[in-house]
């Protein structure tokens, strides 16, 4: 067994058998990545605040209730024997390294066994957030204390969308939502929560991903180019690991998950590339229970420099209770497909590593569970291809916006939709692909899901591949990195086009907002003056939407970040309809953007100051890592362009604050004509990830041997040896 780093620090591993690999894999990711992996193990488990006290409690509440720890280790047993090998291999490597790593980190104790169903732990414990619990949370609070024709009109996805399959197709798929009258009956199921104990229940709502993939015929190699990069929220460390694993069986890099083998969801072994987007499928349902009826159990939750939390867990039939009312005797249960029943997802990890061609790489991934994803393909070959890979549930069509009784049959899951019947497509004729979190096709069956990302990034993607296609340019890998930072917001277009028939007085401030915006292009850089004022407009508009913000039962259900956090992602929706005449959400359309540049005058010169120069975007749009460890500092912020709907994703939650929380957490170029043109970036490159440029993803043992430095893995003999 050898390793090498290269020289942006990126490990590359051989060793002679599979499992001498992943002994590999867990021993330097316990290495670079140890307390993170402590950290995601414990946030699994729900032990998370032994570590950090209080600060914790909520999130290791909701692990504990929702019964992770139950379920991976239900899981890993379903696992078929080779699977379980890899994992059995993975832990022997991690601890292997993983006391060492943590010998000077700030523990309450030593660091347990890395036991193998602990990245089955890890694994859901990344994805039970990225599910639709949130677009139901939203709902299930709202429809009681709002109107319903706005809670219907508050999604992202709500007028015409672009699909995936067939490339370019523009549909408007109608989903008002459920018949009149369904609020009235959420109101009745619910049974008057009221003192509610609400618990974190939700992802990043800002989280998201782009990926394309293009065939041979529009490239400078005549082979495919594959590239992405996944959404999430800005934190120290980030959710990817760069790595390179190799042996007689495979040869595969990508990133991973630090505490789980393989690479589930971005790279490529010597035949075929991939990556993903989230799928945004409803694969979660939230199940109104009466508590009296359910079992209960204690358990105690240890906090380091305070008492102990002593919680209740009620279990269902149909999912851990994760939102609970003991004086009105109610609850929530959370049903997702990642605890229903035994998880196989997992056996696919290492199939995906050896295979040869795009067809194999879909027909593995109908064992595929959670995440729903949409899966971009490409081999050597020259084919490209598209799947939208996971399992979602046939049920009521009632679950589908928000919470059901969990006491009527009628609402009972049954069975999942077949893999043959989900969205997916091969060589197409245009031999482009692209994906970004948007609707996978216009047909409504199978049901997929109501609440996907609007098309801005989608239809930028595309405008861009076609525009360079059109002008005879050969596309490599730099085409695809301009690709990857580009800021123009096709939402901000909408806007603009939107202010025809705004009325100011002359010489007004209003007049000077005005002409500021008719004369730019929806560009977000960091020097524009009117991305601030379109920005600060958006805030204002969206600040008189007529939904509650706390003070009445149901609604503490949602917490203020998953509320602004929707309402702010729904605005291309709302300015769709506000332009063909809706005036649910702000009255007159002229009227209200009126005002809001108004108030954004006002704003402005009282917080930045009256010279408009100085209004530039990257004053007010900066960076803003969260370090999650202790004794890990964060990321340095600093200025950057873009915003929620630019391809290069700076994702802000406007109404509370233009700080760039969430975006880009990785970018990547995979060049199927020639491996050592791929490149890859992640935020801890932070010189080349805020310049939106890549570093090479070498793949070349030889090139890995001429610039890399050998890693001394200590007991690296003994993996070795334990692999013969």
């Amino acid at each position: 067994m050898e390793a090498f780093r290269d020289q942006h620090g990126i490990p590359h591993a051989r060793a002679a058998s599979v499992e001498g690999a992943f002994r590999a894999q867990g021993h330097i990711a316990a290495l670079d990545r140890g307390l993170q992996m402590e950290y995601v193990r414990r946030k699994a488990l729900g032990t998370w605040s032994e570590v950090v006290g209080s600060r914790a409690v909520t999130d290791d509440t909701f692990s504990r209730r929702v019964g992770l720890a139950a379920a991976a280790r239900l899981s890993y047993e379903a696992l078929a024997q080779e699977t379980k090998a890899v994992f059995v291999a993975y832990a022997e490597g991690v601890n292997a390294a993983l006391p060492e790593s943590l010998a000077d980190c700030d523990l309450p104790e030593p660091p347990a066994v890395w036991e193998p169903w602990h990245s089955v732990a890890v694994y859901l414990g990344r994805h039970v957030g990225m599910g639709s619990m949130a677009h139901k949370l939203f709902r299930t609070a709202l429809l009681p204390v709002a109107p319903a024709e706005v809670v219907w009109r508050v999604r992202a996805n709500a007028r015409d969308e672009l699909m995936v399959v067939p490339t370019g197709a523009v549909h408007r798929v109608d989903t008002e939502g459920p018949p009149e009258g369904h609020g009235e009956k959420v109101r009745a199921w619910l049974n008057g929560l009221a003192e509610v104990e609400t618990v974190a229940a939700a992802a990043d709502p800002a989280a998201g991903s782009n990926n394309w993939v293009v065939s041979g015929a529009h490239t400078a190699s005549g082979l495919p180019l594959l590239a992405g990069d996944p959404h999430r929220p800005f934190e120290t460390p980030g959710p990817y690991w760069q790595n390179h694993v190799s042996c007689e069986a495979f040869d595969a890099i990508g990133l991973s998950f630090p505490g789980v083998p393989g690479f589930p969801h971005f790279g490529h072994n010597a035949h075929v590339a991939w990556g993903i987007t989230h799928g945004m499928a409803d694969d979660q349902d939230l199940f109104v229970e009466n508590l009296d009826r359910l079992e209960a159990r204690t358990e105690v939750i240890s906090v380091r420099d305070t008492e102990p939390v002593r919680i209740t867990v009620h279990s269902s039939p149909r999912g851990g209770v994760v939102v609970q009312d003991s004086a009105a005797n109610t609850g929530l249960a959370l049903r997702w497909t990642g605890l229903a029943e035994a998880d196989r997802t997992l056996d696919c990890l290492l199939p995906m590593l050896t295979t040869r061609s795009v067809a194999e790489l879909d027909d593995v991934m109908r064992g595929w569970a959670v995440p729903v994803d949409h899966l971009m393909m490409a081999d050597v070959h020259g084919a490209i291809g598209y799947r939208l890979r996971g399992r979602v549930p046939h049920r009521d069509e009632a679950n589908s916006w928000a919470a059901v009784p969990g006491w009527e049959p009628e609402y009972a899951w049954q069975g999942w939709v077949p893999f043959d019947d989900m969205p997916a497509a091969r060589d197409p004729q245009e031999g482009l692909l692209v994906s970004a979190n948007n609707r996978p096709t216009a047909s409504t069956t199978p049901y997929v899901a109501h609440d996907f990302a609007g098309p801005a990034r989608a239809t930028r993607i595309l405008q861009l591949l076609r525009e360079g296609i059109a002008a005879g340019v050969a596309l490599d890998r730099t085409a695809m990195e301009r690709i990857h930072g580009d800021v123009a917001s096709l939402t901000a277009r909408d806007f603009v086009a939107s202010l025809e028939h705004v009325k100011s007085a002359e010489g007004s401030r209003r007049a000077q907002l005005l002409e500021i915006l008719r004369t730019w292009d929806g560009t977000m850089g960091l020097g524009s003056i009117a991305a601030t004022v379109y920005t600060e407009a958006r805030r204002e508009l969206l600040s008189t939407v007529p939904l509650p913000e706390s003070g009445n039962s149901h609604a503490q259900l949602l917490t203020h970040q998953q509320r602004t956090g929707t309402l702010w992602l729904s605005f291309q929706a709302l300015l769709a309809g506000a332009r063909t005449g809706d005036e649910t959400i702000f009255g007159t359309w002229s009227d209200a953007v009126g005002h809001a540049l108004d108030q954004t005058a006002e704003r402005l010169d009282k917080e930045i100051g009256p010279d408009i120069e100085d209004w530039t975007w990257g004053r007010l749009h900066q960076c803003r890592f969260t370090a999650l460890l202790p004794g890990i500092p964060a990321i340095a912020g600093r200025p950057l362009p873009g915003d929620n709907e630019t391809v290069r994703a700076a994702g802000l939650h406007g109404i509370e604050t233009t700080a760039a929380t969430s975006g880009s957490v990785a970018r990547y170029v995979f060049d199927l004509g020639n491996w050592e043109n791929s490149g890859w970036v992640v935020p801890e490159q932070s010189d080349e990830w805020y310049a939106a440029k890549l570093v090479p993803m070498h793949y070349d043992w030889e090139v890995i041997e001429r610039v890399g430095t050998p890693i001394a893995l200590g007991a690296g003999a003994d993996l070795e040896d334990a692999a013969r």
